[in-house]
């Protein structure tokens, strides 16, 4: 009988240096989708980030706006006829930069927060038009329709504020 241990070692050899290389290449392709599912990990947080950021702006500067219009339109009650006129023109312009913020709100948010926009949006254009019913005739009527109408724009900057807050809260 010819010696096979010259043989076996050879075999277990080949079979050594078989199984390395198979867990060396097995080992290199785990640490590779690892990797790669680190640095999506990585960019779907960063892309997360960048979203909320910039819907965080987005609401920032709606609400700042919408702050703006019911600022400028709360001394109004007490103005002479020419002087609403005057109110009206700046409310407008007031009112265009507001509906820029909702446009992109409407872009950025998520539909509750565009709902509670384009509400905000909707009771503008009501207070230009029960502003320009002031600034036409200053009677009784139309100022007390004008103060509630701006009643219910201020009444409405919480829930879009709410809105807002719970939506950033959920990302």
């Amino acid at each position: 009988m010819p010696d096979n241990s010259l043989f076996i070692a050879g075999l277990t050899g080949v079979t050594a240096i078989a199984a390395s290389s198979l867990a060396s290449w097995l080992t290199s392709r785990g640490n590779a989708h690892a990797a790669r599912i680190q640095v999506e990990a990585g960019t779907e947080a960063q892309r997360r980030d960048g979203v909320r950021q910039t819907r965080r702006a987005a609401y920032l500067a709606l609400i700042e706006q919408a702050q703006v219009v019911a600022d400028g339109l709360r001394g109004v009650d007490a103005l002479s006829t020419a002087e609403a006129g005057t109110a009206l023109a700046a409310h407008r312009d007031r009112h265009q930069r507001l509906r820029r913020a909702v446009t992109l709100i409407d872009l950025e948010g998520p539909s509750t927060v565009q709902v509670a926009a384009s509400n905000l949006l909707i009771m503008s254009g009501t207070l230009t038009t029960a502003l320009a019913a002031t600034a036409e005739s200053a009677c009784r009527e139309n100022r007390r329709e004008f103060r509630e109408t701006l009643r219910a724009y201020i009444r409405l900057i919480g829930p879009f504020v709410d809105a807002a807050a719970a939506a950033l809260d959920e990302r």
